[in-house]
């Protein structure tokens, strides 16, 4: 597919060309840049605290609101603890780090994302989710004293499928276990309220690390990592982290004010999700999960059929960049009804 160059927010209806096109695509689920109520939240925040903040979490002049941001979305993920960074790769790129320091083994699940990857892990992309978790059992049981680092994303965002981690209760208990779940994808849409997946595995017998972006359906540019004490411990000494600017505060400000618009567009994405998924029950050719926002076709093709009929959807080659572009319906909470009426017609018709 072509790229579609715009020089204006993106909304459920982008003109290009001379044309107006339907937008199923991005990771803007919330459509929080949508909602003015917000959007008023982060000017406000920017003129308490400027457009920016260079200096390190460890200068003699520190910001309360990152402290605050820490303890409230901790509190709320039901995490002991949590550490705020300035996006979601560098929290993968920290953890990934860090358990390859911890480790004597790091697994990798195929759809696992390139930030919470060390470079050089060799690992099976092709293998199926399921295998995966199965080969895990059976090494762990010829492994004695061993500290193994598996990592995973929560949500195969391609296929798409949720994936469940009660498994690694069948891991042999003669080893040390490290899970690391990308929550990139989960926050906002999966788990307690819009703080991602941590409280749902807190009591597997691992030692859990939920980690991830909070710029895609929160819409703040910003990263974070929740963990035990030992580990955000670990984190918050690492010369990275020590090293690193933080958020744009003001992002930060608007976050912690912002928890009933966050209620508010989730629910509107609950809505938009149940009414598009009745409708389309029984079509042919087509995945998805029921509690996650993305449709993938089976074939692919169908973004240039649909950019013909006025919509635009998602559509790339991943993970690696000779492989097939995957098409992908996204729906946000700033869709309408009408929007959605609209695409079950189109791909009904075609």
């Amino acid at each position: 597919m072509p790229h579609h160059p715009i020089a204006h927010k993106i909304d459920r209806v982008i003109p290009w060309e001379g044309r107006d096109y339907l937008y199923f695509s991005g990771t803007a689920y919330l459509g929080m840049g949508n909602v003015q109520e917000f959007e008023d939240l982060i000017t406000t925040g920017i003129k308490q605290y400027g457009p920016n903040h260079g200096a390190s979490r460890f200068s003699n002049v520190q910001l309360e609101v990152y402290d605050q941001l820490e303890e409230h979305f901790a509190k709320k993920a039901g995490a002991p603890h949590a550490a705020l960074l300035s996006s979601g790769f560098m929290t993968g790129y920290i953890c990934h780090t860090l358990l390859g320091e911890m480790a004597d083994e790091m697994w990798a699940a195929p759809d696992a994302h390139p930030a919470i990857l060390p470079p050089n892990l060799i690992y099976n992309q092709d293998k199926a989710f399921l295998e995966f978790t199965t080969d895990c059992i059976k090494k762990s049981q010829n492994m004695q004293g061993k500290t193994v680092a598996i990592l995973s994303n929560a949500v195969d965002t391609m296929k798409p499928a949720i994936h469940n981690f009660e498994w690694v209760g069948s891991l042999s208990p003669d080893n040390t276990y490290y899970l690391l779940i990308d929550d990139s994808h989960a926050f906002g849409i999966l788990g307690r309220e819009v703080y991602g997946t941590y409280s749902q595995w807190k009591s597997l017998p691992v030692n859990l690390v939920v980690a991830g972006s909070l710029g895609k359906a929160l819409a703040i540019p910003a990263g974070i990592i929740l963990g035990d004490a030992k580990f955000i411990g670990k984190v918050r000494s690492s010369p990275l982290f020590m090293g690193a600017s933080p958020p744009a505060p003001g992002y930060c400000q608007a976050f912690l004010e912002a928890e009933n618009l966050y209620d508010q567009q989730q629910q509107l994405l609950r809505e938009n999700m149940a009414f598009f998924y009745q409708r389309i029950k029984g079509m042919p050719g087509l995945s998805y999960e029921e509690h996650f926002p993305v449709v993938t076709f089976k074939e692919c093709g169908w973004a240039a059929k649909l950019l013909e009929e006025g919509i635009i959807i998602s559509s790339f080659s991943y993970p690696r960049a000779e492989d097939p572009p995957i098409d992908r319906i996204v729906i946000s909470a700033y869709h309408k009804k009408s929007d959605l009426e609209k695409l079950v017609q189109v791909i009904a018709s075609i």
